[in-house]
């Protein structure tokens, strides 16, 4: 797991490796084992690589990685699982390997495939491969985007890294607000500036399950390379654990010791006992709470006792963690709100303390198998829906709109009076023109909401959209809308302690056999919410407790509130900040954010992620100011 850069300049830059090593600094808590910057013989491209070292741990798994003619050159990020299977297959068409590294896999697939070398990848990647023959550099992100990738195309050329506070390094690069960016960030239950905005409107990131091709110093093309599709049917539970024990033991190889994250739900206590199972004994697992007697605390401890994990528990101060949370922003470069956030950041510092360099953690499966409450609703709506006409779409969404803002049967006529695969887009659409104008300062932003929201909701779906609604907002939120918790919280607050996390629930077999199933199957009643995730907790039901596959759900940190934290420990500093808030680059009503501030300290209905989601970008504006 590492931090990655690359500059490819139209002419020659004098300063080029001097931005580069300054890049890779920036970025050394990626890769604190070696930091390394090679320049190509023109001075056009530089490349960069920070490594924390996984597989291979020798000086033959370093890079920017040449191959054995050195006209290719390659800097990666992530895990390629099966390289151990593809090599075989690649030293029998000639290939000859110098490493142990998963790296020099990619090097040879693009020898044998060109482009297509990421149809033969099983993992998480992101990475920038110079053809010096060609002249021209392939990036290339996962296909659930476990892996960020950012990217500016200036005057000078293009420039690429894992972070964004590295790719502002490159002069030139236009790091002025951007108002869109903003705007979405602060919509429905976002946390994060989804792809492919940052919050720089010279900045953007690579979509999940896309390429990109540059070429004398400019970005040729983009393009979409992963395309899933969601014909759904009746799954067994058997098949289920079968793909999802070869995701786990698939994560179990590494040439260092594997640890876990164990908060004891289901999802977390499954990959411990998985990885027991197949001969990892000994496991050291951690856990964070409230305090002792948390819930989720005890659950853990139960379940570390009776799989025989060594297990160690830390306690949340709110002081600490609203460092964490500053210090992760300064990482992150960009507003983002999730106390998990901060919470993952203090255990994976314990973490690397203790000398464990990977985890695992259950991050993905309440997104693929439908753990939140709010399934249960969309079950009956997903039943529904079919026996709507065409011909009463648009009754039906002009008689929403005419519904208080916000509530159900609002949301629910406006998901009925869109065609599938527009569905969640519709609500984006309808709060984006409540919010927008009344909380944001800029010209015509109201008329690009149509356009903008319908096609970042839709990008996955150009194939065609799943018939269940259910299945069409989780396909949303593991895409899109929930990344704050899925595959950023996988990547920013561990990496930012020099630790790699693996998610066996994000391995892409899994994924999509979960898309392929029955949404019956996961959320089998309306009613009862402890049956959500049907299917995976009937294929652990030999490996856990009853009690606990079905006790109620209880997400990381569930008993540390952000409303408490704002109203309680955090009041301080968040009235602070309102009263000497900055309006953002412009974009930002001042006025009215501090009377929803004021309202939301009346208790009058304001939600506390909104406030929370502000203070952010608070704080990260007086970070940059």
């Amino acid at each position: 797991m590492c931090g990655i850069g690359a500059i490819f300049t139209r002419e020659p830059v004098e300063q080029a490796v001097a931005v580069m090593e300054a890049m890779m600094h920036r970025q050394r808590h990626r890769g604190p084992d070696v930091q390394s910057v090679c320049q190509g013989p023109d001075g056009r491209v530089v490349l960069g690589h920070a490594r924390l070292s996984i597989v291979d741990l020798s000086p033959q798994g370093n890079q920017p990685m040449p191959n054995e003619t050195e006209t290719l050159w390659l800097v990666f990020n992530g895990e390629i699982y099966n390289h151990r299977d593809l090599r075989p297959l690649l030293e029998g068409r000639g290939h000859r390997f110098r490493s142990r590294s998963d790296s020099e896999v990619i090097l040879h697939l693009y020898e044998e495939y060109g482009d297509d070398l990421v149809h033969s990848l099983h993992g998480m990647f992101a990475f920038v491969l110079y053809d010096a023959r060609k002249g021209r550099m392939l990036v290339a992100r996962d296909r659930l985007g476990k892996k960020p990738v950012v990217y500016a195309q200036t005057a000078q050329g293009v420039v690429i890294a894992s972070e964004i506070p590295a790719v502002r390094l490159f002069p030139g690069v236009d790091d002025s607000v951007d108002p869109m960016a903003l705007a979405l960030y602060l919509l429905r239950n976002l946390r994060h500036i989804p792809d492919p905005w940052t919050f720089y409107r010279g900045i953007r990131r690579l979509l999940p399950g896309h390429l990109m091709v540059v070429e004398q110093g400019r970005v040729t093309a983009i393009r979409r390379y992963w395309r899933p599709d969601f014909h759904t049917c009746r799954r067994s539970p058997e098949e289920l654990l079968q793909v999802f024990d070869r995701a786990v033991a698939l994560r179990r190889v590494a040439d260092v010791e594997v640890g876990a994250l164990l908060s004891g739900g289901v999802d977390s206590s499954g990959i411990v006992q998985a990885m027991i199972a197949q001969g990892t004994p000994g496991i050291r697992t951690y856990a964070l709470g409230r305090d002792r007697d948390d819930e989720e605390l005890r659950r853990a401890r139960r379940v570390a006792e009776m799989l025989g994990t060594c297990h160690r528990e830390f306690y949340f101060d709110p002081g600490r963690q609203h460092l964490q949370m500053e210090e992760l922003l300064r990482i992150y470069g960009e507003p983002i709100m999730l106390l998990p956030l901060a919470f993952a950041y203090e255990l994976c510092q314990h973490i690397r303390d203790d000398g464990i360099r990977v985890v695992m953690t259950g991050h993905g499966a309440d997104e693929i198998y439908y753990g939140y409450g709010g399934n249960n609703s969309a079950v009956v709506l997903s039943a529904l829906l079919p026996f709507v006409p065409n011909w009463m779409r648009g009754f039906l969404g002009e008689l929403g709109r005419r519904l208080a803002p916000g509530s159900r049967l609002r949301e629910a006529l406006l998901v009925a009076s869109c065609p599938e695969g527009q569905r969640k887009a519709a609500l984006y659409r309808d709060e984006a023109r409540r919010v927008w104008s009344d909380l944001l300062c800029v010209p015509d932003l109201e008329k690009q909401v149509e356009q903008v929201i319908t096609e970042w909701l839709g990008v996955w779906f150009e194939e065609g959209a799943p018939a269940a609604y259910i299945d069409e907002a989780n396909v949303v939120g593991l895409m899109h809308e929930n990344a704050h918790s899925v595959t950023i919280a996988g990547d920013l607050p561990a990496m930012a302690a020099s630790v790699e996390v693996r998610c066996p629930f994000l391995d892409q077999e899994l994924v999509q056999l979960a898309w392929h199933t029955d949404y019956r199957q996961k959320v089998p009643s309306w009613r009862d919410p402890s049956r959500n995730k049907w299917i995976l907790k009937r294929a652990l039901e030999r490996r856990l407790p009853q009690d606990l596959l079905y006790a109620p759900k209880r997400g990381f940190g569930y008993y540390i509130q952000e409303e408490d934290v704002l109203r309680g420990p955090w009041k301080e500093q968040v009235d602070r900040a309102f009263a000497e808030m900055g309006t953002l680059g412009g974009v930002l009503n001042v006025s009215r954010a501090r009377e929803l501030k004021e309202r939301f300290d009346a208790r009058q209905g304001v939600p506390a992620i909104l406030i929370a989601k502000l203070y952010a970008a608070m704080l990260f504006d007086r970070q940059v100011r």
